[in-house]
């Protein structure tokens, strides 16, 4: 497939009809997960020690809706985890910010990741989030940070002692579809220490997507303007995978309207482009994926087998499902690439209460959240 070749340049105002669309990042501001610790304060993984003093640790990769990944602490490399305000970790003042919590860069490559879908070739995202350094001098804030998306740096802060939060921001392009990963990495040697929070992302769109969130599988309204009147123009869509969803015509005033439907892919982002075939106009958009859960019969007696489906979880997570009341687990499945997964067995718990009840299901990395009902007789 050939694309229309397109220059970008970042002034959002210069393009008709164009709006800031913001995209979703997982646990922006790392409050999904509590600290354990009771320092407030603890690091993925140090020396294999517990959350005693002068090492707290907390394995936050495995909790429920992290949306990050943390690298494990690797000799001579450096430590990363999260801290709250107030701590032996010296971080800047939350006061007044839209977080509680941060991620904690200290010394040579710790490094945070976030992977992101839905990111669309050629449009121009804008990354901005909080990052500040050490309040101490013994254990200083000289760290700098890089940011990078696929390897490639869009971004380093050279950090200094007693910095407070500050809002930075980074533009960036991909030229795939696809997964990319989104990467915060401390470089400095020792342990000079930094801490970010507040995470966002977003693009100018010149496509107006209805509705703004969808389950995968229903269909959303695309518009679009500014091509050569009766000149076809092609809707592409970038999740989990590249899709072409169709083709329509521009009206006499250059106006196109598509109805597609979005196909299976994993929670967050799905990136639309609509690209015409003669003028190169070149529009893109987005819509936020939601999760779904279907159980199968709908229902049954206590000791009964039940199957349940889903669709629009993370990409390769375990999902896990729990009848609500009496909250009873039942097992976990893994989704594919897609987000997706069936044919998870699960029994009806012998305290269920005849009536409506509801099983549950929670995305281990993205959070993700479905329910749905059954009826027990």
């Amino acid at each position: 497939m050939s694309y229309a070749v397109r220059i970008c340049f970042l002034v959002p105002l210069a393009l008709s009809g164009a709006f800031a669309d913001s995209l979703t990042i997982v646990n922006p501001n790392f409050g999904a997960v509590s600290i354990q610790c009771s320092l407030g304060d603890a690091y993925q993984s140090y020396m294999g020690g517990t959350c005693g003093d002068p090492y707290p640790e907390q394995d936050f990769n495995s909790e429920i809706g992290i949306g990050w990944s943390f690298l494990p602490y690797t000799p001579p490399a450096g430590e990363d985890g999260l801290t709250g305000p107030n701590n032996g970790f010296n971080p800047p003042s939350f006061t007044g910010l839209p977080f509680s919590q941060a991620a904690i860069l200290q010394g040579p490559d710790s490094v945070v990741t976030q992977v992101l879908t839905g990111l669309v070739p050629g449009a121009v995202y804008t990354l901005s989030f909080y990052l500040g350094s050490r309040y101490n001098s013994e254990y200083g804030g000289n760290e700098t940070v890089e940011v990078g998306i696929d390897g490639q740096v869009i971004g380093t802060w050279p950090q200094v002692s007693f910095t407070p939060f500050t809002v930075q921001t980074a533009s960036f392009t991909v030229t795939a579809g696809g997964f990319h990963t989104l990467k915060f990495a401390g470089v400095s040697s020792g342990s000079q220490t930094a801490f970010f929070s507040g995470v966002s992302l977003t693009t100018v769109s010149g496509l107006t997507v209805t509705p703004s969130s969808v389950f995968p599988g229903l269909s959303v309204t695309v518009s679009g303007a500014n091509f050569t009147p009766s000149e076809s123009v092609t809707l592409y869509g970038y999740g989990s995978h590249q899709t072409a969803l169709g083709t329509s015509t521009a009206d006499a005033r250059g106006n196109v309207t598509f109805v597609a439907q979005v196909p299976q892919t994993s929670f967050g982002n799905y990136g639309l482009q609509a690209i015409g075939s003669g003028s190169g106009q070149v529009l893109d958009g987005n819509v936020s994926i939601a999760p779904q859960i279907a159980v199968s019969p709908r229902s049954g007696m206590a000791g009964d087998t039940l199957t349940a489906g889903g669709v629009g979880f993370g990409a390769d997570e375990q999902v896990f499902l729990n009848w609500l009341i009496p909250p009873t687990p039942l097992g976990n499945v893994k989704t594919g690439k897609s987000g997706s997964f069936s044919g998870s067995a699960f029994t009806i718990p012998a305290g269920a209460s005849p009536g409506t009840n509801t099983v549950i299901a929670t995305g281990q990395r993205s959070g993700a959240i479905a329910t749905a009902s059954v009826r027990v007789h």
